[in-house]
């Protein structure tokens, strides 16, 4: 398990964009199962080049004019 500190600013640009952090599986099962419309989920990582290359795209994703209903 990653030390809570050094994950903290990853986790932190995403839930600035307006992202809804999940943490458990519980978590995604519960808003998976309440929403019917198109959603992004992203799986946020720390390691190699995930850390760098996984954040990006949904940044752009969601200020793009068609956009998923919920992130």
């Amino acid at each position: 398990m990653y030390d809570p500190e050094m994950v903290r600013p990853m986790r932190q640009e995403l839930t600035r964009l307006g992202f809804e952090e999940l943490r458990t599986p519980d978590e995604v099962d519960a808003v998976l199962a309440r929403e019917r419309a198109p959603m992004l989920v992203v799986v946020n990582s720390v390691c190699g080049c995930a850390a760098r290359n996984a954040r990006p795209p949904p940044r752009l994703a969601i200020q793009n004019e068609r956009r998923p209903h919920a992130w």
